[in-house]
């Protein structure tokens, strides 16, 4: 073989690994993706919150979620300020994150339209503490580069297991409550990309 032609022939291996790296890497399409949570005051208020900006990969088995909480939306702007302060304590911890170990040669392999559900262990950090909760999840391969992951039941976050509690009664102190429940519902609905 030529020199040109070895040349030629490990450019081509390069590219092709190069591609095949790149088509391995899911991009979260924040576009397109949503994540909420409910807070009940008073036993009987419930109230939907979200984070209007999600960041997240999915590669060799594992995807990492950010949410950077100043993108939380209460609908009431100086609860969403009293939040940020008080509960997510944004000036020291800017983002929360969520990550999980995921199968992908049983999700690649999935032909387009297809859904299976899964239960995926997650490790969440919110403010400094990090617990594992279960995620039930309903995965649709949408197109042969987009994928959807919804949860099909909600994942309640146990305040005091993240050492929130003192944040939230500051919260019910503030706003005049007698009662702010420790327990919230977060369910979201994610896409991938490639």
């Amino acid at each position: 073989m030529s020199i040109k032609n070895f040349l030629l022939t490990g450019l081509c291996s390069v590219a092709f690994f190069t591609v095949s790296a790149q088509a391995d890497t899911w991009q979260l399409d924040s576009e397109n993706s949503v994540l909420n949570f409910v807070s009940v005051k008073n036993n009987h208020i419930a109230e939907i919150h979200r984070f209007t900006e999600l960041q997240g990969t999915w590669e060799d088995n594992q995807v990492n979620i950010e949410i950077p909480v100043v993108s939380l939306d209460t609908q009431i702007p100086i609860r969403n300020e009293r939040m940020l302060e008080h509960l997510f304590q944004s000036t020291e911890y800017s983002v929360a994150t969520a990550t999980a170990k995921l199968e992908d040669d049983v999700l690649l392999a999935m032909p387009v339209g297809e859904t299976i559900p899964l239960v995926v262990e997650t490790q969440v950090y919110i403010a400094g503490e990090s617990e594992s909760v279960s995620s039930y999840l309903q995965v649709t391969r949408l197109t042969e580069d987009r994928f959807l992951a919804t949860t099909t039941q909600p994942i309640i976050i146990d305040t005091k297991a993240f050492k929130l509690v003192a944040g939230i009664d500051k919260l019910r102190e503030i706003a005049g409550l007698s009662r702010i429940d420790y327990s919230v519902p977060v369910t979201f609905s994610v896409q991938f990309t490639r």
